[in-house]
């Protein structure tokens, strides 16, 4: 199970080309850049001001990390009992034991 290992991974983002050097466009772009691997099992959303959170359990860790934008919304989502691949930028904060120990059966 993968928590927090680093990987070199391929990202294609959208941004900025020039034509002729001074006419922009839209384009795609891929570049390898250095993640975080790791493999969430249970997982949940938490809303707080402005952000969104997640909690996750990674071995016999619990993991907390932030993605995107939320408008509104305050409180947990429930556990879900699936496994959740992610590559993070970041690693994630660790914030205390998994609260479902042994941790659930990983889930593909």
């Amino acid at each position: 199970m993968a928590c927090g290992d680093r990987e070199q991974v391929s990202v294609t983002e959208w941004g900025i080309c020039w034509k002729w050097g001074f006419i922009p466009y839209p384009c795609r772009k891929t570049s390898i850049k250095t993640r975080y691997h790791y493999m969430f099992n249970p997982y949940r959303t938490r809303f707080a001001f402005l952000q969104r959170k997640y909690q996750g359990c990674c071995g016999f860790y619990l993991y907390e990390w932030t993605e995107g934008f939320a408008l509104f919304g305050t409180g947990n989502g429930p556990w879900v009992y699936q496994t959740l691949d992610k590559y993070l930028a970041s690693t994630a904060t660790s914030i205390g034991d998994c609260p479902f120990n042994p941790p659930p059966p990983v889930v593909e």
